[in-house]
């Protein structure tokens, strides 16, 4: 026990220490989609669902998590992204036998139609017509259990993006390792993300946007049965460290409350008024029977808010 808190205190003095380093190449790798999450669920905690992953959408987190399900679960999630944008997902989970679970996914992010504007002298631009934009992401994820402690998986995934008559694709795989600790209330996890290659280019020349490569190590701690409390620290090959931290708290076995603050606020903030909610994320869930329905909303500053609410369904 003493070791489990002592490891917990070790990783978030780390963390923090970490969350404020710069990085030279920050945000220049492509596919920046690819790090979009799709659980309303997930997002009520800031996305700190990392360690605790523990329904079907644990694919879009850590598949390892995956293993803990030993029923059947379908999920779909609707998110309003900022002005103009819009995704959903859909995911399967099912026993494959053997100890395995598998998890075939979707999901994409849309645009409206946006202007083409073409420059007719310099600095004056006139509207010809519009143009959208749509990414896709295909995928099936697989987890087993190896021992009492240890459950791992990974994620293959296709990936197809388009802008206006160009696109681009690529291939990846998410791996993952969820740790039950000799205390049963303390979960560790641990992923890389979008390991991959691009296959398709969105010019003659082949040009690499280079894949947004991610790892990502979190802990979950469970309180009285009654709450978790979630903490992920993120890093992105392409950005700065950051880190997510989240809680749920289970009011009845109806009604769940959630909260989380991501420490990517000073992005979006931009010196107006709404900047002091900047990184907050609040969360609901209902339950009943075999239904599930979720909601949140996080805010992004004056920039605006995401909102996504999530149904599932338990045979």
């Amino acid at each position: 026990m003493k070791k489990n808190k002592l490891f917990l205190v070790i990783i978030f003095i780390l963390g923090c220490s970490l969350l404020f380093g710069q990085h030279d190449d920050a945000g220049t790798t492509g596919f920046a989609f690819m790090k979009m999450n799709y659980s309303a669920r997930a997002m009520g905690m800031a996305n700190a669902f990392t360690a605790l992953s523990d329904d079907v959408e644990a694919v879009f987190f850590n598949p390892a998590g995956l293993a803990q399900r030993d029923d059947k679960q379908i999920k779909t999630t609707y998110m309003n992204y900022l002005e103009g944008l819009q995704g959903g997902s859909i995911v399967y989970v099912m026993n494959y036998g053997n100890g395995w679970r598998i998890a075939p996914f979707l999901n994409f992010l849309a645009s409206d139609d946006i202007p083409r504007m073409i420059e007719t002298s310099p600095g004056v631009g006139q509207q010809f017509g519009t143009f959208n934009t749509l990414s896709l992401v295909a995928g099936v994820g697989f987890a087993t259990t190896i021992s009492e402690y240890f459950d791992v998986g990974f994620n293959l995934k296709y990936f197809h993006e388009s802008l206006d008559s160009h696109s681009a694709a690529a291939f990846a795989g998410d791996f993952s390792v969820l740790h039950t600790t000799t205390n049963e209330n303390l979960k560790i996890g641990a992923v890389l993300r979008n390991l991959g290659v691009q296959t398709d280019y969105f010019s003659d020349n082949e040009y690499e946007e280079g894949m947004p490569l991610t790892i990502i190590a979190a802990a979950s701690y469970k309180i009285l049965d009654k709450a978790f409390i979630n903490f992920d620290l993120v890093r992105p090959f392409d950005n700065d460290f950051f880190g997510r931290f989240g809680a749920e708290f289970y009011y009845n076995s109806y009604f769940t409350i959630r909260a989380g603050v991501d420490t990517r606020m000073n992005d979006y903030k931009t010196d107006e008024s709404m900047d002091f909610l900047s990184g907050l994320n609040f969360g609901l869930g209902f339950n009943w029977n075999s239904y599930m329905i979720d909601y949140a909303i996080s805010s992004m500053g004056s920039l605006g808010f995401v909102n996504q609410i999530s149904v599932g369904y338990v045979f």
